[in-house]
């Protein structure tokens, strides 16, 4: 039950001004790949410096900065907000132009309404209350770029909560607003496969490297089927492999010499890239010796890893999860702790700092997320700042 302190630190979130920079968020374009974070970045620090708070801008490429914006007592425990400033291209099927954000039956259209600037101008919101009652807490927004690509923001936000003491790390993703206190990992492998090339009239005198790959496929589609067919973990399901893509050869006439593919790879919690990696090149260096492959001897497989996002999973019985429950639910909202399938930067700060991890944020990543006519609804971006700030709260009392 909310008592007459929160009922009061709540009335002071107001929801037009999350909707006003929820817009002005969607209209500072933040394409990636394909363009730069740098204005949506820019357009974030104002709403933090307006605030009061203190604002660092950590470039990672050119144009390319994350954003850590702090504020409260430097002594106070720390519980961190995670998100990211870029969005997926808007791609085409829209009703109306993208970034020009537009509302229609309680919704905000446009890209990144759902994903995730909806959830950043929530962040601000509750940070702006809970600064202003003097809860004592430090918080600190962590908006790091290039999230949606090859995760190159999160290594530099790194730097800064390595071997911190977190009370907390919420994630602002879209969860439909239910309470995630688990996700899978994702890692990324690029397979170079060289064989030996030849002319195409005589095949037997090459060994063809796109016969590997197909080999090579069958046998990631042999692990997708064993890992699927297990029993899987009640939360996250199981791990998954999927190939991307596939690249090879330099002429119909000739045997291909080299082909290259990339692969995802799902991981439950715990799982090590290096440890999958080697066990599939050994897997497939079996399968092609016993693939009857012309001259299969010369053929090699070599791979890389190019993505690790590492997956978590907080105690469903422990503090965060269990204010975060209790939050939703004395706001009115039925937010079951649940497990997701995607994969975000939260576990990266959970592997740094151990620091107990959920990811609870408006808009659902299924329905809206990276899809034309992308909405959130503004109801439950209300209800994300309102939660926020009541997880906030109450954390901080229990310190």
């Amino acid at each position: 039950m909310l008592s007459s302190h929160e009922n009061a630190l709540l009335s002071q979130i107001s929801l037009d001004t999350i909707v006003s920079d929820t817009e002005a968020l969607i209209a500072a374009k933040s394409e990636n790949p394909g363009g730069v974070e740098e204005g949506a970045v820019r357009v974030l620090a104002a709403m933090c410096e307006r605030i009061g708070a203190d604002v660092t801008l950590d470039e990672v490429h050119p144009h390319r900065p994350n954003l850590h914006a702090t504020i409260g007592p430097n002594d106070a425990p720390t519980i961190v907000f995670l998100g990211h400033s870029d969005v997926v291209p808007a791609g085409d099927g829209w009703t109306g132009d993208p970034f020009t954000p537009r509302q229609d039956n309680g919704m905000i259209i446009g890209r990144g309404s759902t994903d995730m600037k909806g959830g950043l101008a929530a962040v601000v919101a509750a940070m702006d209350a809970i600064a202003k009652n003097n809860v004592p807490v430090r918080l600190e927004l962590v908006c790091t770029v290039d999230e949606e690509d090859q995760a190159l923001g999160i290594e530099k936000a790194l730097e800064r909560l390595n071997g911190r003491s977190l009370v907390a790390c919420i994630v602002a993703e879209p969860t439909n607003l239910d309470i995630v206190i688990g996700c899978r990992g994702a890692t990324n492998f690029q397979l170079d496969i060289v064989g030996k090339s030849a002319h195409a009239g005589r095949p037997e005198d090459g060994a063809s490297s796109i016969w590997a790959a197909s080999t090579l496929i069958a046998t990631i589609q042999k692990l997708h089927q064993q890992a699927q067919a297990g029993t899987p973990d009640s939360l996250l399901g199981a791990p998954s492999w999927n190939v991307g893509t596939i690249s090879g050869g330099t002429g119909t006439s000739m045997v291909a010499q080299s082909t290259t593919i990339t692969v995802d790879r799902r991981m439950m919690p715990g799982e090590n890239p290096e440890d999958i990696l080697s066990e599939l090149l050994t897997e497939i260096d079996g399968e092609l010796t016993s693939s009857g492959i012309a001259n299969a001897p010369l053929l090699s497989v070599s791979g890389n890893i190019f993505l690790d996002m590492p997956g978590f999973l907080t105690p469903a019985d422990s503090p965060l999860p269990r204010l975060a429950h209790d939050a939703m639910a004395d706001l009115g909202k039925d937010s079951p702790l649940t497990g997701w399938t995607a994969a975000c930067e939260g576990g990266f700060v959970a592997r740094a700092t151990n620091a107990p991890t959920i990811i609870l944020g408006p808009g659902d990543i299924n329905s809206q997320a990276h899809q034309p006519d992308e909405a959130v609804a503004i109801e439950d971006l209300l209800s994300a700042a309102r939660a926020y700030t009541l997880i906030v709260t109450r954390l901080a009392t229990t310190e």
